[in-house]
């Protein structure tokens, strides 16, 4: 069987995006490389090396049925192999999809067929999570909604699995600014969309970690749930801190930062929740944790709790991810402490 080079170079600017493609010409052919999805999946590493080659001529030893080689992983194969794998279709459906003699659009028609049943065409989103009083990013698409072969959808999903962070209500950036980042979105208590988060894939140490609307606004936490009054809740630095506690059973917020505004304490006032501190375990969220704690006392709340992670665990996602759900929960249980001047005062201690 032969392979058309056309058709399957279709395929892979369809299946990795065309910005994610290179073509390289060898001494035994021209290669198509992209990012290594192997490496991806077996070693959860975000590889922007162009480690996957793909060749449909069949590389040195002429394989019929076209051949590929991650040089990351050493995972290698026939392309209709490949085909297979990552659309999740029968091998003779994948052999035939790359037959030079066939239409590849044609083709992908029995394909969508196969997922219409997996992928709804049309995500039918709750009416009161439509509203919005901000635009998410152009080119940002639910994760749980795109197909599971999409490979900026791979990679949200397996960087998530990584964390044990779930995927129902996140979004991946395909293109543009956010390019490559997990937008995380901020509702209010009416589910009206009020801000967002992009959280980079990348694990380049020149890669802005997070990037935020341009607009600054002080009056907005990230809200795992929007607990009743007199109701514990957990303040922490980041969004997947927040939702790591909240499935271990806690109403959990993201500030969002190392600090609560006068705006951020307002709104524990106005509802009367009680304000527990849980920043990161490192001298920067001891920092925040004492300074938070002065600013409430000096504003009025009276009843407030602290908890910090165990040694060995900068922050609570962390602890979730290499101990679990009940392991964490029983920590916060038996560690919570009140903050008042005497252990505000043992607390600086350790700065």
């Amino acid at each position: 069987m032969s392979i058309n080079f056309d058709t399957f170079l279709e395929w892979a600017e369809d299946r990795f995006g065309e910005e994610n493609i290179k073509i390289r010409n060898t001494k035994h052919g021209v290669e198509i490389c992209t990012h290594s999805y192997f490496a991806l999946e077996k070693l959860g590493k975000d590889d922007t090396k162009y480690h996957l080659w793909m060749n449909t001529e069949g590389g040195k030893k002429k394989i019929e049925h076209g051949a590929y080689r991650c040089w990351l992983t050493d995972s290698m194969g026939t392309l209709v192999g490949l085909v297979s794998e990552f659309d999740g279709i029968p091998y003779d459906e994948a052999e035939e999809l790359l037959e030079a003699s066939v239409s590849l659009r044609t083709l992908e028609k029995q394909v969508h067929s196969f997922f219409e049943s997996l992928v709804p065409t049309e995500i039918v989103v709750p009416e009161e999570t439509k509203k919005s009083l901000i635009e998410l990013p152009p080119h940002c698409s639910l994760i749980d909604s795109m197909p599971h072969y999409d490979y900026m959808a791979k990679r949200a999903r397996n960087y998530l699995k990584s964390r044990k962070i779930p995927t129902e209500g996140l979004y991946i950036c395909t293109k543009g600014d956010y390019y490559n980042r997990i937008i995380i979105p901020y509702y209010n208590e009416d589910g009206e969309l009020v801000w967002y988060n992009g959280r980079t894939l990348s694990d380049k140490s020149s890669v802005l970690r997070y990037m935020k609307p341009d607009d600054v606004q002080e009056d907005i936490m990230y809200m795992t749930s929007w607990p009743k009054p007199r109701t514990k809740v957990y303040i922490m630095e980041g969004e997947f801190d927040a939702i790591a506690l909240s499935i271990c059973g806690f109403a959990a917020c993201a500030c969002g930062g190392k600090f609560l505004n006068p705006s951020q304490m307002e709104i524990f006032r106005e509802r009367g929740w009680i304000p527990v501190l849980a920043f990161d375990n490192d001298p920067s969220g001891l920092e925040a944790l004492i300074e938070c704690g002065q600013e409430l006392m000096s504003s009025g709340f009276y009843e407030i709790g602290y908890v910090r992670p165990p040694q060995g665990f900068k922050d609570w996602n962390l602890l979730y991810q290499k101990k679990g759900e009940q392991t964490t929960s029983w920590y916060v249980n038996k560690y919570e402490k009140q903050l008042n001047e005497f252990t505000l005062d043992q607390l600086m201690i350790g700065l």
